[in-house]
């Protein structure tokens, strides 16, 4: 059984879907999750590049790991309501699908979710879709999620249980004794 979920998380509305999904789906079967954003790395062509040039390479860089860490904490919020137990990393990478494998396997997770828009494949292609080499390249089982269109509860804060309130407190005890990987 599927025990540690790593969920890709980026800018897309399809990732919603699939964060609501794959919460949802361990919530059922009682699952940790990693949240995992990947930072493009960034390639210069130049022959001669101005220092001011590393310089902005750098302010990019990190406005772009805590745009990432935003998006994280989001997600993160959105499973602790659900009483899930959920971990948050960022990585970076040319190839995006092998950085979301290699992740997996580091994090020990049995299975990977993202999201992907439509069913045309060529508009998939062009938005830079890491699905399809996904698939290939992971070591374990990819499920890819479209967009639902429904927010699933997860978007309103409701009033939490006593019960959900003690397992959020059982959450938050547990991270701080395992060590991020």
């Amino acid at each position: 059984m599927h025990r540690r979920m790593l969920v890709v998380v980026d800018d897309r509305v399809v990732t919603q879907s699939a964060i609501r999904q794959a919460i949802e789906l361990a919530r059922a079967i009682r699952a940790d999750i990693h949240f995992f954003y990947v930072l493009p790395n960034p390639v210069v062509v130049g022959f001669d590049i101005l220092p001011v040039a590393d310089l902005s390479h750098v302010v990019s860089q990190n406005e772009a790991t805590a745009h990432a860490r935003n998006m994280l904490d989001a997600a993160r919020e959105l499973a602790e309501l659900a009483g899930i137990q959920s971990f948050c990393a960022v990585g970076s990478g040319t190839d995006g699908a092998h950085s979301v494998s290699v992740a997996a396997e580091n994090k020990h997770c049995d299975l990977i979710v993202v999201g992907t828009e439509g069913k045309n494949a060529m508009l998939r292609i062009l938005n830079g879709s890491i699905v399809p080499k996904l698939i290939s390249v992971a070591s374990v089982p990819v499920l890819v999620c479209r967009d639902t269109g429904s927010s699933g509860g997860f978007g309103r804060r409701a009033s939490v249980s006593i019960r959900a309130r003690q397992r959020r407190q059982e959450l938050q005890e547990r991270r701080r004794k395992e060590v991020n990987d």
